[in-house]
Order: C-alpha cells, then sequence, then structure tokens
C-alpha cells in the first residue's frame, strides 16, 4: 500500500495524506468506499479517491452544516438530511432536543455500514430513535414524498455521478416545494475554485438567500 493518499483537485492543487493502514475497502453499486487510518488526521473516509471527512476535523464541517440552521430557526422540529452516509450531520442535529423526527436519506448502504463499523465517532447517533433512515435516492425521495421539514440539509458527495443531479434545479425546486413556511436549507456546493460550474446551478434555484462559507479538510 502506498504511504500517501492524494486527491487532485485540479492542476496545481491537490491534498495528500500520510497513511498508517487501509480498515475498510468496498466498491457498491454507486461508488468505492474506502476507510483508511492516516498519520496525523484519524480515520479517514474516501468516496471514488474523494475525501469525505477526517476524524481529526470533521466536526468543523458537520457542525457548521447542522448548528447554523437549527439555530437560526424559531422551531427546528422536523430535519431532512439527504446523504450523509458517515452520521456526522446526524449527530450533530440530534444534539438539538427541539428536534422530533430526523429523516436521513442516503443512496449508498455500504457507506452507512463501513461508517458504523470503522468510525463509531460520526455513526454512532444513526441510533438515535428520532432518526429514521432511508437507503433511498435523494432525489427520486424528494419527489414523491409531500411530508414538509423545517430544516433540509444536503450533505451530498462531490458532484459527479448518483450525486450529480443533486447540484440542479431540478432538484432543487423539489427542495423548495419540502419546505415549511419558515423553512431553511443548506448545501454543499464546493469550492469556486475547484468546482466552480456546479454553484450556479445551485445559486439559480428557487430557495431564499445565499451565504457561502469553507471549511475543513474537504475544499467545500
Amino acid at each position: 500500500m502506498k504511504p500517501w493518499i492524494e486527491e487532485i483537485y485540479k492542476e496545481g492543487l491537490s491534498l495528500r495524506l500520510a497513511l498508517k493502514n487501509k480498515l475498510f475497502e468496498g466498491t457498491s453499486e454507486f461508488q468505492k468506499v474506502e476507510i483508511f487510518e492516516s498519520a496525523q488526521h484519524g480515520r479517514v473516509l474516501l468516496n471514488d479517491g474523494c475525501f469525505m471527512l477526517s476524524e481529526r476535523d470533521e466536526r468543523i464541517y458537520h457542525e457548521m452544516m447542522a448548528h447554523v440552521p437549527l439555530f437560526v430557526h424559531p422551531s427546528p422540529k422536523r430535519v431532512l438530511i439527504v446523504g450523509g452516509g458517515d452520521g456526522g450531520t446526524a449527530r450533530e442535529v440530534l444534539r438539538h432536543a427541539c428536534v422530533e423526527r430526523c429523516v436521513m436519506v442516503e443512496i449508498d448502504a455500504m457507506v452507512v455500514d463501513a461508517c458504523r463499523t470503522h468510525i463509531p465517532q460520526t455513526a454512532g447517533a444513526l441510533a438515535d430513535q428520532r432518526l429514521e433512515l432511508k437507503i433511498e435516492d435523494g432525489v427520486a425521495y424528494m419527489k414523491h414524498s409531500r411530508e414538509t421539514f423545517d430544516v433540509i440539509l444536503i450533505d451530498s458527495t462531490d458532484p459527479n455521478g448518483a450525486a450529480q443531479p443533486l447540484f440542479g434545479p431540478e432538484f432543487y425546486a423539489d427542495v423548495a416545494a419540502r419546505l415549511a413556511p419558515t423553512g431553511i436549507v443548506v448545501a454543499r456546493a464546493k469550492a469556486c475554485f475547484t468546482k466552480a460550474k456546479c454553484r450556479p446551478a445551485c445559486w439559480r434555484s428557487p430557495t431564499v438567500c445565499l451565504s457561502s462559507r469553507r471549511c475543513s479538510t474537504s475544499p467545500t
């Protein structure tokens, strides 16, 4: 096994981590899933060779994804997470006692199972009784669901493969239809300098207002 693993974002820009050993590798219907023990960042999850999280700094991403909208909303009782199979966003959402129901729609059961086994730091909250886990395509769920939510969190992978439709205006039209009247949406939209093309598609959607922040190992 190589002592380093590297994700190249574009020419001249990459992220490299020194590794100790590989804990899990599998290929699902949707992607290749890997979990490594790294030298400095704890356990690291990669989907199709892209860094999804590291134990050392995943809280920066997950806390910002969950706590900002949940503290801003006056009464966030119903929360929907699209993606988030590692469980970190659900963990932070469920810290809020006011949340009565949290639905997590994750397309890939392999990600959930691998993180339950190898990254309990994020996946431990998936046992919370308020959480309803659905192994399902988030795009399809948005179309057929008739439930409305106070907060919707789009915790997707990069805009490739099965996740590509999660970055388009048609999906965000369905998101808007699932929002309660005072609802809030937060989405992972990648950095403007690495995935510039995906942002205009999100920004032209029928949601309310926009803000952008970068955080943690992934250049989100």
